[in-house]
């Protein structure tokens, strides 16, 4: 798949093993494309960097390689398995279709990006909170769960957040995945739904709180988030904040306006080293504007080198040409 191909090494290179390889490279095996990665003598893959290799959105195996074995030609290939479980299925992401719907495996490199990028790389595999202020239909928020992080949304389009809570409901119901929901109808800010969720099999309890997730909606505005993400559990603070910017904007003013409101709230809810990852049309809006924007009205640092500015990719024949923006928080 072209999209994997594009994704997969520079995913790679942000992911926490980016310290410990020497060199990689896309390379071509009996017709299906790979990375190869050298890693530093004396490395040994321990099951944390599996983890995080079975987390990959554009890596979908993982081999141990070798040129020979004993007197047989290689290469070779020897399967590695990766302890990583989702929280919850991700089928959750997707099994749910709607029109104007993300691919998941975009969605989830995205999420990665963005958590790979800032201090809380290295805890990529434990609990971490969630933001995307421009939930639509909510891929980002079911990945972000499966993945075992708290996931929080806001959605403009009310009947998008009565459906997607709806969905989120008869989801976990199906599939005997315990949760507690509070739908908070009267808020003057806007109604919001709170989902706290347990593993399949597990009873939730006050005594096993902690190993819930928590799967927070809210319907109103992006520019408003803090106001929208008051009193939820742990606050407002997130560790990366991960938005999938409109399509349908042709030029780069629309953009700006919706950006030059909501950056400098998003800025403030993100903790110290947190991330801020960006997806958007880049047919018409050029790289540089976008960073020059985030660059002017906020205090994030862009990251503007390889391998961040090699993700750009096509998309269909309207969509030629998507990137990622991703800025870190002092």
């Amino acid at each position: 798949m072209h999209l994997a191909d594009t994704l997969a090494l520079p995913e790679l290179l942000v992911s926490p093993l980016r310290t410990e390889m020497v060199a990689a490279q896309r390379i071509e095996l009996a017709g299906q494309g790979y990375v190869l990665v050298e890693l530093n003598a004396g490395t040994t893959l321990t099951p944390w960097h599996l983890d995080i290799l079975g987390r990959l959105g554009a890596t979908s195996e993982i081999y141990e390689y070798f040129e020979r074995v004993g007197d047989v030609e290689g290469p070779l290939l020897r399967p590695l398995a990766s302890p990583y479980t989702p929280f919850v299925p991700h089928e959750i992401a997707e099994a749910r279709r709607y029109r104007g719907k993300t691919n998941e495996l975009f969605t989830q490199v995205l999420l990665n990006v963005a958590v790979f990028s800032g201090a809380y790389a290295m805890q990529s595999t434990e609990r971490l909170r969630i933001l995307d202020p421009l939930a639509g239909g909510g891929t980002t928020l079911f990945l972000a769960l499966a993945a075992g992080y708290d996931a929080f949304g806001i959605e403009l389009q009310r009947q998008d957040v009565e459906t997607t809570a709806g969905y989120v409901r008869q989801y976990l119901t199906g599939e005997g995945i315990p949760f507690k929901e509070t739908d908070e109808r009267g808020r003057k800010a806007g109604r919001r739904y709170q989902f706290e969720i347990g593993r399949k099999g597990q009873k939730i309890t006050r005594a096993n709180a902690d190993s819930t997730r928590a799967f927070v909606l809210a319907h109103g505005d992006a520019g408003d988030a803090l106001a929208h993400m008051r009193e939820i559990p742990g606050g407002p603070r997130m560790h990366a904040i991960v938005g999938d910017l409109p399509y349908g904007i042709q030029h780069f003013g629309e953009l700006s306006d919706l950006l030059q409101r909501a950056l400098p709230t998003w800025e403030q809810m993100l903790l110290p080293g947190g991330t801020l990852a960006l997806a958007w049309n880049a047919t018409r809006i050029e790289r540089t504007e976008m960073v020059e924007l985030v660059s002017r009205t906020t205090g994030l640092h862009v990251l503007d080198e390889p391998p961040y500015t090699q993700l750009v990719h096509a998309v269909d024949r309207v969509i030629k040409r998507r990137d990622i923006l991703v800025a870190v928080a002092d």
